[in-house]
Order: C-alpha cells, then structure tokens, then sequence
C-alpha cells in the first residue's frame, strides 16, 4: 500500500486489503474515506468488512461512492464536509486513488492556488492537468454562490 500526500489533512491510497486497514490505524490516520462504489468490481474487498474493521479500531468510516469523472456537486460538498469535520489524518481511496484526488481538488478550488493543487496531486503520481479548466470554472461557480 502506497499513501501520497495531498495537503495536511489528507493522504491518498490505492484500495486498501482488510489487513491494510490495521496498518492505517497503528500509522494513525483517524478517518477514512471510500470512494468506490460498493461491487464496483468483482476482486473488491468486502466494503462492509473494511467499514467494521476500521470502526472496531476506533476510525472514523465514510463512504462517498463516484464512478471515474462523475462527480456531482453533492459528492464534492459531502468530501469537503468530511475533510473540515472528520478526525485527523485522513485517508482516501478508491480504486487507485485518483478519484479521491480529483474530489479533494474540487473541494479545495474555491479557496485554493488551482496550480498549487495540481502540484500537489502529481507529488502523489495523479496528473490533474486535464481537469485544470474545469477545476477554475468550478472555483468560479462556487465563489459567485
């Protein structure tokens, strides 16, 4: 399991394993964050298992299920939610972790340096250069609200 940093609340991961969540707590990340739908595929870990698992290790679980580029507003308001609410350190995941990366950008665009965010994304190997446009109109909409 390989975690990359996005800022210093939030890390990101690859689908963690039911062993990997043991791993997480003893490296003290209070909170974690799914964001794969659950049966996405069929060599998925058991979602139900991790979630009791994490809890039984006193983490905070919540799951905010997107398909890849599918990200309505309700799922960024909820990331961004979580982020500002949950414990402290926070991981991500979903697949490869870049869903959970693209979240966390939109949910920091309309107070962050889009170009400060997209750095820090490729520090963590997720490229955001394709959704910089999007990330700036975001930003934009969310301030005029």
């Amino acid at each position: 399991m390989e975690i990359k940093q996005l800022d210093e609340r939030l890390s990101v991961t690859a689908q963690p394993g039911y062993e990997d969540i043991e791993t997480l707590a003893k490296e003290g990340y209070r909170t974690i964050i799914s964001n794969r739908p659950r049966g996405e595929t069929s060599d998925q870990p058991d979602m139900e298992a991790l979630k009791e698992k994490a809890e039984s290790l006193g983490m905070t679980w919540r799951e905010i299920p997107v398909n890849p580029g599918e990200y309505s507003e309700a799922d960024i308001d909820a990331f961004a939610e979580v982020l500002e609410s949950a414990p402290a350190p926070i991981i991500g995941f979903c697949r490869t972790g870049m869903r959970a990366s693209h979240l966390w950008a939109y949910s920091q665009a309309p107070t962050c340096s889009i170009e400060d965010l997209l750095k820090a994304a490729e520090s963590a190997g997720h490229d955001l250069e394709p959704l910089k446009n999007d990330l700036k109109r975001h930003a934009e909409d969310k301030k005029r609200t």
